[in-house]
């Protein structure tokens, strides 16, 4: 009976930690007061812990609060998902329209046409009296001295030209150009010591520029030029230097990704025509080459 008095506070206490309830155990043989146990309850602990969290998150948001709507918000798409960016999705234009379809891999690329500068710088030679030009004579041995001997062509020499031009339209421009060629051992006559195998072609003219788009930035162009011929020094001892000159070219071009930069290669065919003092005409029938380097402004 003793062990029993013993153990019901033992069991008191138990059956208020398993129920979440306060107990109270009242000796029966003592006459004392009842003895209370107040204990908090294991649910009491977590409801504390989860309001704690509650209160914590709270306080984030008031301080988000203050901050701007863009920095608040993350980026979406246009599927209203997340997006790991904040960039858009495409480049748009002013007014927000959606640029289309990228021309050679530059989004919204779009050909500058005016005003333009061209320079060129490579090569040139004429065809000689042994291709069947009327011109174009070297030394040989069996003339002791003068320049008799057929030559096929002149040596290559260098070709360097300046233009300036204006685009019509992305198909037709026109164009004005100032361009020197130099010949090498092809003398116009033959047959005196005094006529210079070496001299240049000077000229300048007006010309017709086409141009057709094979790639989006990749252009085949053609032209038809004419315009006036200087020949320095004279060919021949008093005769005249001063004529004219009129040809075809072909070439093309490509825009580049640097601002308003086209570069390209060109090929001329022409024909000189000078003038001599017994009434009648030189031919002179000159090919140019050269890469380019157009520029528009």
């Amino acid at each position: 009976m003793t062990s029993l008095r013993s153990a019901l506070p033992f069991a008191a206490l138990l059956t208020a930690v398993l129920c979440g309830a306060p107990a109270a155990a009242t000796s029966t043989t003592t006459g004392e007061d009842p003895l209370r146990l107040q204990l908090r309850p294991t649910g009491l602990l977590l409801a504390a812990k989860k309001a704690d969290k509650a209160a914590k998150k709270a306080a984030a948001d008031d301080v988000l609060d203050g901050e701007p709507e863009a920095e608040k918000k993350p980026a979406t798409g246009e599927d209203g998902a997340e997006s790991h960016s904040a960039l858009p999705d495409a480049e748009v234009e002013v007014g927000g329209t959606v640029l289309g379809q990228s021309m050679g891999g530059a989004t919204g690329f779009v050909f500058k046409q005016g005003i333009y500068t061209q320079s060129d710088l490579g090569g040139f030679f004429v065809l000689g009296a042994a291709a069947g030009s009327p011109t174009g004579f070297t030394i040989s041995e069996e003339c002791n001295g003068p320049p008799c001997k057929a030559a096929l062509w002149s040596q290559l020499q260098p070709y360097i030209g300046l233009s300036v031009g204006y685009d019509i339209s992305q198909w037709l421009g026109v164009q004005l150009s100032f361009g020197t060629g130099f010949v090498a051992n092809a003398a116009i006559y033959n047959q005196t010591l005094e006529n210079p195998r070496d001299y240049g072609i000077t000229t300048v003219n007006g010309a017709i520029v086409g141009s057709f788009y094979v790639l989006e930035r990749l252009a085949i162009m053609g032209k038809l030029f004419g315009g006036a011929a200087f020949v320095s020094p004279e060919p021949a001892p008093n005769e005249p230097t001063l004529g004219g000159n009129a040809g075809v070219g072909f070439g093309v071009r490509y825009a580049t990704l640097l601002p308003d930069v086209f570069v390209g290669l060109d090929g001329n065919v022409m024909v000189a025509f000078i003038p001599s003092s017994g009434g009648s005409m030189v031919i002179i029938p000159g090919i140019s080459f050269a890469p380019v380097i157009k520029y528009v402004f």
